[in-house]
């Protein structure tokens, strides 16, 4: 009975970003390549290809909330004490907020919260570890035709694990809008 119920949601949740009204809001479905940096303690990998997954609802003139998962490729780095490998993954919210419009984009400000975890390797230990972040942003977004959006952002993340404290990413991609 519970899944019957999850799908019936999810379908019900699908009807109505497929009708929404263009003049209020506007789900929106996207793809990101992100490049994270984290302040890593230890010897272990400092830099990140991610996939990123998101999806929100845009409100017209006024901003964004995004919700969003990601995976990076595992990454390794050698050296004098041996190969260290490691892998991000995540999830989170932000919300988006329009800093000047202009008839075909916004330049953009973002807050919020991701759940990042790494699994890092080296010398045959296995470290796992899992920390809340705040996530601060800034970018732009370009909409050549109004379904079709190109976003670029710099975010920086404070996080509180033991892994990493802090990181910067750099995200380039694009958004399809229920117009």
């Amino acid at each position: 009975m519970q899944k019957k119920l999850s799908l019936l949601s999810g379908i019900a949740l699908l009807a109505t970003a497929f009708t929404a009204n263009a003049g209020e809001y506007m789900p929106y479905v996207g793809f990101d390549y992100v490049n994270r940096t984290p302040n890593v303690n230890g010897n272990y990998p400092d830099n990140y290809d991610i996939a990123n997954i998101n999806g929100g609802i845009k409100f017209v003139d006024l901003g964004a909330v995004e919700l969003f998962a990601e995976r990076s490729m595992r990454e390794k780095k050698t050296s004098n004490s041996g190969t260290a490998r490691g892998r991000l993954y995540g999830w989170g919210a932000d919300v988006l907020v329009n800093g000047w419009n202009f008839n075909e984009g916004a330049i953009l400000g973002s807050v919020g919260y991701g759940r990042m975890s790494a699994k890092l390797k080296h010398s045959g230990h296995m470290r796992k570890d899992t920390e809340n972040a705040l996530r601060l942003g800034v970018g732009g977004e370009l909409n050549p035709t109004p379904e079709w959006g190109v976003r670029a952002m710099f975010r920086y993340s404070l996080a509180d694990g033991d892994a990493y404290s802090n990181s910067k990413e750099f995200s380039l991609g694009a958004r399809y809008y229920f117009y």
